[in-house]
């Protein structure tokens, strides 16, 4: 059984309706991903033969220039930073995170939204400049805050409404000759947005690897301009190299770079083969699945979750089509009963933690009255799990004397 591993250990698996997330260890990954790594775990390679393998298939998939393998969308982030601010300046890269010699050293980010992933950035050395992504005046502002120090402009996709419109932000950056880097961590679905960033003209794209694209879990990827990709390369990649034997000297050669740079500032963020392997495998399976049957097949669960529990009147229980965020995923919302008999979310939430096998939902940040569960994670017989247990709590909860 799959989870004898875990039995071994003294773990118990849980039932996940909250999605990709890492708290929850993000996707199980389709068994030719897992066979692809168990393979490459049998053979050595030079990892930069590998790594340019992987950028050939991103760039055929994602239609950027370029792309590297990384270990999570946050290492993404820190090496497009990093890109950003070196270039191709081996000294300046030797120096990071000290950002005193880099004449470029700050980035335009929008403030902190339900997504907080702006230390990614941060922890290149590069200081951030703060602002309201989703006032009327947005636009304005960015190309007011732009000055020589001005390495990149940063971007979040929080959803499928823009704010401000992406390609207009894209077109500012350009008038300035500045770099757009976008954390594209969760923006799939919807599956074009695989394609859609680069089609834009962004310069670097942080994605995911182990949500909706079924790699590994620690593992992402970076694509978009190829200069900018090999600044983040080799500020990644193992470089206890030497000149003129180096497998980039090309690069040297090239007059792209004058030496190899020392271990860089995305050293401790390095990807294995296995990795590297397995999101290859997904990112070429991708484009195959069948993601409407996808998303039918997660619709069937939420109707019938929703059926199970309809009878309960000590929670609120509303069927969604999509995310608030306006993703295509399907869902319940849950939220706490009004009224002396109602049941709260937390209550909910904390007897479903104490099951057997736990049942973990995804908690709303904003109010401790609402939750949801979703379905791209579930299991074989997760669904009926699910309703059963609920519907205990909820009968248990109703037959407790009233104070």
């Amino acid at each position: 059984m799959p989870n004898e591993i875990y039995q071994h250990f003294h773990v118990e698996p849980v039932v996940n309706a909250v999605g990709y997330a890492t708290r929850v260890s993000g996707s199980c990954p389709h068994p030719d991903v897992i066979a692809a790594m168990a393979a490459a775990s049998s053979q050595y390679v030079e990892i930069d033969d590998l790594l340019q393998a992987a950028s050939q298939l991103i760039s055929r998939v994602t239609t950027a220039e370029a792309g590297l393998i990384t270990c999570g969308a946050s290492a993404a982030l820190t090496l497009a930073a990093a890109a950003c601010m070196t270039g191709n300046d081996p000294d300046l890269m030797d120096q990071l995170p000290d950002v005193s010699q880099c004449p470029r050293q700050e980035i335009i980010f929008p403030q902190p939204g339900p997504f907080d992933y702006d230390h990614a950035l941060r922890l290149s050395g590069a200081k951030l400049v703060v602002l309201d992504y989703r006032s009327p005046s947005a636009l304005v502002e960015i190309e007011r805050s732009i000055t020589s120090r001005t390495a990149a402009i940063g971007y979040v996709w929080y959803g499928v409404e823009e704010h401000p419109i992406l390609a207009d932000l894209v077109a500012l950056a350009h008038r300035h000759n500045l770099p757009v880097i976008v954390d594209g961590a969760f923006s799939m679905p919807p599956v074009g947005n695989l394609t859609a960033f680069s089609k834009l003209g962004v310069d670097l794209i942080a994605y995911s690897g182990g949500k909706h694209l079924g790699g590994p879990q620690a593992s992402g990827i970076l694509c978009g301009r190829a200069d900018l990709i090999r600044s983040a390369w080799v500020q990644m990649v193992d470089m206890d190299v030497r000149q003129g034997t180096w497998s980039l000297q090309s690069w040297v050669e090239a007059g792209w770079i004058s030496r190899p740079p020392r271990h860089g500032i995305g050293r401790s963020m390095k990807v294995s083969k296995e990795a590297i392997i397995g999101l290859m495998t997904a990112l070429e399976r991708y484009p195959l699945r069948d993601h409407a049957a996808e998303q039918r097949a997660w619709q069937q669960s939420i109707s019938k979750i929703y059926d199970g529990l309809s009878s309960i009147r000590s929670l609120r229980i509303t069927a969604l089509t999509q995310a608030a965020n306006g993703q295509p995923y399907p869902l319940l919302q849950i939220e706490s009963g009004a009224g002396p008999g109602g049941l709260s979310v937390r209550d909910l939430t904390l007897a479903l933690r104490t099951l057997p096998r736990k049942i973990l939902l995804a908690e709303d940040e904003r109010t401790p009255d609402r939750t949801y569960l979703y379905a791209q994670c579930l299991q074989p017989g997760d669904v009926e799990y699910i309703i059963d247990s609920i519907q205990h709590i909820a009968s248990s909860h109703s037959h407790r004397p009233t104070p």
